[in-house]
């Protein structure tokens, strides 16, 4: 998957050599936040370059750079829930598909970020395993709206593929010393699609 999506944006770049003259670029600026196992928050400034054909239509591919703090353990205990996060570096390519009239317009980005970096912070284990969590599949679908020459803002929904520790504890008894005092904690991981809601700032050129 990450091979294909790397020759399409490849293929695309060759592309604009020869069509330049329907050809727009952008950069972008995507901050998020996380909803349900999603992550407490991101930032990803990304390059995207757009192939515009006749009727509004659209098709690009971009690359960015992903600052994130993803969920890493989602904990459920009598019935509350909490999460602990970590920091993470990504790389996210993908490829977009666009539809605009006037002002308004429609973009769905589909691709592959790439794990590159990832921090637990100081309560984990020495040695503990440090791979990257929040990478692999994604999809974003946008609205935004022109607000003058070069400049947009839009709303999305990023939907990544993660990697969860999903926490079930029960307690029981009041105490320690209560006779009948147990705790048991189900761990399982979850490989699942987080939401997180985006803003988006573009920078046409």
């Amino acid at each position: 998957m990450k091979k294909a999506i790397l020759l399409l944006v490849l293929s695309l770049a060759s592309l604009s050599l020869s069509a330049q003259g329907r050809m727009s670029y952008s950069w972008e600026f995507v901050a998020g936040v996380g909803v349900g196992k999603g992550p407490q928050l991101f930032f990803t400034p990304e390059f995207v370059a757009q192939y515009v054909f006749d009727g509004g239509f659209k098709i690009g591919a971009g690359a960015g750079t992903r600052f994130a703090r993803p969920c890493l353990q989602y904990i459920t205990k009598s019935g509350a829930h909490s999460r602990t996060f970590c920091d993470e570096l990504d790389i996210p390519v993908f490829m977009r598909l666009g539809y605009g009239k006037e002002q308004f317009y429609a973009n769905l980005d589909a691709g592959y970020a790439i794990g590159a970096l990832a921090i637990y912070g100081l309560g984990w284990v020495p040695g503990g395993k440090k791979e990257p969590n929040y990478h692999g599949l994604f999809a974003e679908p946008q609205v935004g709206w022109k607000i003058g020459g070069r400049s947009a803002l839009a709303l999305g929904l990023l939907f990544q593929q993660s990697t969860i520790s999903n926490h079930i504890i029960t307690v029981s008894g009041t105490t320690i010393a209560d006779p009948s005092y147990s705790f048991r904690d189900e761990v399982s991981t979850l490989n699942v699609f987080t939401p997180a809601i985006t803003l988006r700032y573009v920078l046409g050129f």
